[in-house]
């Protein structure tokens, strides 16, 4: 067992003891459609934890970047999108953390595993790159669907838009992507 995934489940354990760690656990595998040899992962814990409105920064301190990108990933699988993770694009050269297509739309997510809030400035600059990737990607991709762009944080506040970039807070993510028509006017689509 990697030392982090033992220190989530550890987290789990100490707050809900064994049985209900254990519960936590398989139900947060059930949400993210995870095989049950991935139940005692970093990116299933930690769901868990989220789920059980743990804290985000503590939850962050214990997720490295690369997991938080899985754990995007998972929940834009587990809302019914076809995800790609780490997606590089050539000439110019840029990587999309997740590309998430649904039915109507495809998102073009940065994720950033802060575990404090950032200042406006940090944030237009982070915006403005991730609308930079979107246009790439579109180039790259072609088709038909739009391409909004969101920075998915695990800090951030809720219904934050910065240059027609979504700023969602992991928390909530599903409830953004079922409302995301009523989002339509603030997002810059592509």
């Amino acid at each position: 067992m990697l030392q982090r995934e033992g220190e989530l489940v550890e987290v789990l354990r100490r707050r809900l003891g064994w049985d209900r760690a254990s519960e936590a656990l398989l139900g947060a595998a059930g949400d993210l459609g995870f095989a049950e040899e991935q139940v005692v992962s970093p990116v299933c814990a930690a769901y868990a934890l989220l789920k059980l409105s743990f804290q985000a920064d503590e939850v962050s301190r214990l997720l490295t970047w690369q997991d938080f990108e899985l754990l995007a990933g998972a929940l834009f699988r587990a809302s019914g999108y076809r995800v790609r993770n780490n997606v590089v694009l050539t000439k110019p050269r840029v990587q999309i953390d997740v590309v998430a297509e649904g039915d109507s739309v495809v998102l073009s997510v940065d994720c950033k595993h802060y575990r404090r809030e950032q200042g406006p400035a940090s944030l237009e600059r982070v915006a403005l790159a991730q609308l930079k990737r979107s246009r790439a990607l579109r180039r790259k991709a072609g088709g038909h669907k739009p391409i909004a762009s969101v920075i998915l944080s695990m800090s951030e506040p809720e219904g934050k838009f910065v240059k027609g970039v979504a700023v969602v807070p992991v928390r909530t993510l599903r409830s953004f992507l079922t409302s995301l028509d009523a989002y339509a006017g603030c997002l810059e689509l592509r």
